[in-house]
């Protein structure tokens, strides 16, 4: 079922009581007059009341317990989807562009072969990577892997290599990140704070105690991490996980996931938590399935208990 935002908005007059999960509460269009007309004519309307396959979709949408966002980029290409669980139903959304794509739950299927094509199934991963990282660990680490990443791809132009990062390399990936670095990407997408320029030492301190980086002229990246720079060349595609739910008290639960592919055997998932994240190599089968277990809505609250 396809509808514009103007049909949306028309609908959202038949549903005042929603709630803050609702599409509806985000809606607001100025009408032309003819939505009646067309939602008729798309069997959404019967008169002035909703049929009943509408009834089921949107009674769901305008008043969900839980839902989530789905966002996958692959150069200009992009795909967001939705899902809204209710007690009584479950229903599937997509963008597109002018309209929104509505279905109940049978096509869940379909939607996670349309994601396969571009994650791919594969158990294999080319680098095994995880560890958990306070947030300013996690930018200063992903700003370490930028620098060298870009070294490596310099390298096959006939340039020196060069291992060790200085403390001014750093800095400059923080407060200009190159644009389809990691940084670049969890910046631009999440609320990351920059660490002040007297805070970045200590981090820097703090991942060489984690034994993720050494010291010596400058900073080196080691083991897990040095093989994750090397294989993790140029990102691919990008994929924002998000999901909600409303508390008995009607507050808003979430949780998030940020996973980027360079490759269909390297890929990395940064789990977002309070304050921290955890970061690591995934392969395509298990991203696969953690688009799933998203776009089916789960229990963040019984996570969290």
């Amino acid at each position: 079922m396809r509808l514009n935002k103007k049909e949306l908005s028309f609908l959202s007059k038949i549903f005042p009581q929603t709630n803050s999960l609702s599409l509806f509460s985000s809606i607001t269009v100025p009408l032309q007059g003819d939505e009646q007309k067309t939602l008729e004519e798309k069997g959404v309307l019967a008169g002035e009341k909703l049929t009943q396959e509408a009834s089921n979709l949107f009674g769901t949408v305008a008043n969900p317990r839980r839902c989530t966002r789905l966002v996958l980029k692959d150069g200009s290409y992009l795909i967001e989807k939705y899902a809204y669980k209710s007690d009584e139903g479950f229903v599937l959304a997509e963008n597109s562009g002018s309209e929104i794509i509505f279905s109940a739950a049978q096509k869940l299927d379909e939607a996670m072969f349309q994601l396969s094509q571009w994650i791919g199934m594969s158990d294999l991963k080319t680098f095994d990577m995880e560890t958990l990282l306070t947030s300013g660990e996690l930018l200063v680490f992903l700003a370490l892997v930028d620098i060298r990443r870009a070294n490596v791809l310099l390298s096959y132009l006939g340039r020196e290599e060069k291992s060790e990062i200085s403390f001014t390399q750093v800095r400059q990936q923080l407060d200009k990140p190159e644009p389809g670095s990691l940084t670049r990407i969890l910046i631009g997408n999440y609320n990351y704070s920059i660490p002040q320029i007297e805070d970045t030492k200590e981090i820097l301190d703090q991942l060489v105690t984690k034994k993720i980086v050494t010291f010596n002229v400058g900073y080196s990246l080691i083991d897990q991490y040095e093989e994750f720079a090397k294989k993790f060349l140029i990102s691919q595609t990008v994929v924002m996980l998000e999901t909600f739910n409303l508390t008995e008290k009607n507050e808003i639960a979430g949780a998030g996931v940020l996973c980027v592919c360079a490759g269909m055997r390297e890929i990395v998932s940064i789990v977002f938590r309070e304050g921290e994240a955890e970061i690591a190599s995934i392969s395509g089968r298990q991203l696969l399935k953690m688009m799933e277990d998203f776009l089916n809505c789960p229990d963040v609250l019984q996570d969290e208990a």
